[in-house]
């Protein structure tokens, strides 16, 4: 089991590298997600994150790895 590096929240530009998406619509996403999640404050898990869209966590994890 791969162990994320760099702290437990997840950026807006972690949102671009896994999606793909422009930097706009990754922060649309980013507080999509948040505002589903009832977050009153702009910080948001990678287990969150995953969690939503139903993804798994350790590929997630070996992605975002190499950009932090």
């Amino acid at each position: 089991m791969e162990r994320l590096r760099g702290g437990l929240l997840i950026s807006t530009k972690e949102v671009q590298a896994i999606t793909g998406f422009t930097f706009k619509v990754a922060q649309r996403e980013h507080k999509t997600v948040r505002d589903a999640l009832g977050k009153k404050s702009k910080r948001l898990s990678v287990k969150e994150y995953c969690d939503y869209f139903e993804l798994d966590f350790q590929e997630v994890v070996s992605l975002l790895n190499p950009y932090r």
